[in-house]
């Protein structure tokens, strides 16, 4: 019991010892813990070498327990590192990325090799992840798509039940109604499955199978009937729809055959309309050939001219018993002509001919006679405008010739004026020279008559009448100034007048 206690003691102290390690040799130990109570109480040697044994084992054990968790707990959180690294795609590669990753603390605690795996397996995951997103967004993709292809089909049913898309429609047509709706925009967009185009044909398929076993119905009934280009709609329907059976056919079927079987109609009469509008325009043609007929002829007197050519005879190998609708150009319009007489007889038909072509030529004769009277005012029209151009030019030259005498008019006064200006201004100045003439004249007559008086006296009224004459000599001069002034004015004046007189008169 008490070896057993000592074992247990023995195997704490080995526990306890922090630097004890599962490397450590029993040699190292026994130096260790040789001083140690617990150590001693073992007493054998051997027991003590086997306890420390043992302890070896069991340490290695847990060191590698501890290491392998160590590790583990290391390569999660480098894993958890590397998904934080936002700059890792699923495309990155280790070698342009480690350097980046080196950085951090938890690069230290593994290996190269170890990092280097951790990075692949994530790259793996990442590939893995993608993988499934890209499955997933197919998927949806796909399911998008199909409902956008069950849309379409939709649409076209309803389509079908309402005539938009019949056995006939072309898918170009049928594109342009419904290139602007929704459920064709989505389907457009689709980048797998059948196109737009591919589900219509399947649908058009479809239609014209089940059109050709209604014509072929329908066909079969009209075998019977005689089809007319005159009626309606209404009218083929009610000849028919007792005679078709079961199951019905719908309308829009029955409108398709209708349509087709009117056109053809149609087409048949505007072929034979053409050749006898052909037939018309050739005997037409052969009267315009016969000087002898002129627009005063008749058709008893003309017709030994051409009943035996070939458009003559042609005519009547011909019936023309049907009411023509097609419209005709040509020289004579045989629709107009028809219209008019639907059941006419061959006779009748060529002199209708031939009176349409009278009617053209008397045409043609009054047309002729009136551009000729049209001609004749015409050329009378400009024989009187040509006189008036005349008259006017004549009135402007007499008018010029009036101008050029009133300038040379206006030329001699003015010249004139101004030599008449010149004599009164000669005349005033004579006249004034002898009305100084006669005052001296007077004053002399007086000093003689008057007595002698003091030399003085004399002198003194000697200087009086010096001094007023001299006044008289300086008022003269100004009153002839004055005179000469206002005769200048008065010259002035006169040219004035002349010139005025002379602009009134042009």
């Amino acid at each position: 019991m008490r070896q057993k206690k000592a074992r247990e003691e023995f195997t704490k102290m080995l526990e306890e010892s922090k630097e004890l390690t599962s490397s450590t040799r029993w040699s190292k130990a026994v130096s260790m813990f040789e001083n140690d109570e617990r150590f001693k109480a073992v007493e054998r040697t051997r027991d003590r070498e086997d306890l420390f044994e043992s302890y070896m084992v069991e340490l290695e054990r847990k060191e590698k327990e501890k290491a392998v968790e160590d590790h583990r707990q290391n390569v999660a959180e480098y894993r958890k590192f590397l998904e934080s690294c936002d700059f890792i795609k699923v495309n990155s590669h280790w070698r342009k990325v480690q350097d980046r990753l080196e950085d951090d603390e938890r690069c230290s605690r593994l290996e190269k090799l170890d990092r280097l795996l951790i990075f692949e397996d994530y790259i793996r995951d990442l590939e893995k992840d993608e993988e499934e997103q890209k499955k997933i967004q197919k998927e949806q993709l796909r399911r998008a798509e199909r409902k956008n292809r069950d849309e379409f089909r939709l649409l076209m049913e309803g389509h079908v039940a309402t005539g938009i898309l019949t056995a006939k429609t072309h898918w170009l047509d049928y594109c342009l109604k419904v290139k602007d709706l929704p459920q064709y925009q989505a389907i457009a967009s689709n980048i797998s499955g059948s196109t737009p185009k591919e589900l219509f044909e399947d649908v058009a398929e479809e239609l014209e199978k089940q059109y050709r076993e209604d014509k072929t119905r329908i066909k079969d009934v009209m075998g019977k009937l005689t089809f007319l280009a005159t009626w309606t709609f209404k009218d083929f329907k009610e000849a028919i729809i007792e005679d078709v059976g079961s199951p019905p056919i719908s309308d829009i079927n029955l409108k398709l055959v209708f349509e087709e079987s009117l056109e053809r109609a149609k087409e048949k009469e505007e072929k034979e309309a053409r050749k006898r509008q052909r037939l018309a325009d050739d005997f037409t043609k052969l009267l315009y050939t016969f000087k002898e007929i002129t627009a005063s002829s008749v058709w008893e007197d003309c017709r030994p001219l051409f009943e035996e050519s070939q458009e003559y005879r042609s005519i009547g190998e011909e019936s023309f018993r049907r009411e023509i609708r097609v419209p005709c150009s040509s020289i004579i319009d045989f629709k107009d002509l028809m219209s008019v007489c639907p059941s006419i007889g061959e006779e009748s038909f060529r002199r209708e001919i031939f009176e349409e072509y009278i009617a053209n030529l008397q045409e043609k004769a009054k047309e002729k006679e009136r551009k000729r009277e049209e001609e004749k005012a015409k050329k009378e029209r400009e024989r009187e405008e040509k006189e008036k151009r005349k008259e006017k030019e004549r009135k402007e030259k007499e008018r010029d010739r009036e101008r050029e005498k009133g300038k040379e008019r206006f030329k001699k006064d003015e010249t004139d004026g101004e030599t008449v200006d010149v004599i009164d201004n000669h005349s005033y100045k004579e006249d004034k020279k002898r009305e100084k003439d006669k005052d001296r004249k007077h004053r002399k007559r007086h000093q003689s008559a008057t007595d002698d008086v003091s030399s003085d006296k004399d002198e003194k009224e000697e200087s009086k009448k010096s001094r007023r004459h001299g006044s008289d000599h300086i008022s003269s001069d100004k009153d002839e100034k004055e005179e000469s002034k206002k005769s200048r004015r008065h010259g002035s004046d006169r040219k004035k007048s002349r010139k005025a007189a002379s602009d009134f008169s042009f």
